[in-house]
């Protein structure tokens, strides 16, 4: 059933497992420390909206400026919008895995890491929802973010009941009716997709979603380029800019910050990558956008 439906119906069985624990109480939830919010760390990357990471198997060590904490299977982690973290594999009793929950513009995210060489998550199995409830959902996790103002003896349940909410939401959205023809080739579809769930993540490349998806790199670059009409490399730089766009938008980023957010590992190189596609700076652009 898995196979037929792409990945959906194992997602549900995740999240509807998980959901039934959290109810029970069985479940540890995380939730990193919203502190030094937007910043460059070794290793580390951010996202500019939250997640939520579901252990399936293994282990996760996540190194946040809060400190580290470990991930066990089963157990949940809410990273808040702006938190730079690194994850590392550990190999437990059950296989290593984990499932993430990603916001996306017109709806939101599921994609899966499996352990890599080098103590490395790769990323694979990536599906997006275009939901309009599903990326509304992600309130519940900026909420949850800021338990610490709520009163220790109810932070449990505060946090508990949100990710509830959120669970039971994206659980309703996953089998809305979607566009079902596409054209491209398997490797094509599944590398966006995986590419823009990384998009933060300044080490992503050709390669790594090769690897991801299960060939070479030429035979990935050969298939995009034949298809889309530009390499891959361009496409990435593209998708970037796009999102770019939309944070310079939220005047709480600076622009450096939406370079990082963006994947970008220096705020020279987005500023000269941004200018080549747009044909201004971003803050020219951002200035633009404001008066308009």
């Amino acid at each position: 059933m898995e196979k037929a439906l792409g990945f959906t119906a194992g997602y549900e069985r995740d999240l509807e497992r998980v959901l039934a624990r959290l109810r029970a109480g069985k479940v540890r939830v995380r939730v990193a420390r919203a502190i030094e919010l937007h910043r460059r760390r070794p290793r580390s990357h951010f996202h500019p909206t939250p997640e939520l990471f579901l252990q399936t198997g293994g282990a996760t060590e996540f190194e946040c400026p809060g400190g580290r904490f470990m991930l066990a299977a089963g157990d949940l982690a809410v990273m808040p919008r702006g938190v730079p973290h690194a994850e590392t594999p550990v190999d437990r009793r059950t296989p290593y895995g984990i499932a993430v929950c990603m916001q996306a513009n017109d709806g939101f995210g599921l994609h899966r890491g499996r352990a890599a060489a080098e103590r490395t998550i790769q990323g694979w199995g990536t599906e997006r929802f275009a939901s309009a409830r599903g990326r509304d959902a992600f309130r519940y996790l900026d909420d949850a973010a800021e338990a610490d103002k709520v009163p220790a003896a109810h932070r449990r349940r505060f946090v508990c009941g949100l990710v509830e909410a959120f669970l039971v939401t994206l659980l309703g959205e996953l089998h809305r009716p979607a566009v079902v023809s596409d054209a491209r080739s398997p490797h094509v579809r599944e590398a966006e997709k995986l590419a823009r769930a990384m998009l933060a993540d300044p080490e992503l490349s050709v390669e790594r979603l090769a690897a991801s998806v299960g060939c070479a790199t030429d035979t990935l670059s050969r298939q995009f380029h034949r298809e889309r009409g530009v390499t891959l490399t361009t496409w990435i730089a593209r998708e970037r800019v796009a999102l770019a766009k939309d944070l310079l938008a939220d005047a709480r980023y600076n622009v450096a910050e939406v370079g990082w957010a963006c994947g970008f590992s220096a705020a020279s190189y987005f500023i000269r990558v941004f200018r080549a596609h747009v044909g201004v700076t971003p803050r020219a652009w951002r200035l633009a956008a404001a008066g308009s």
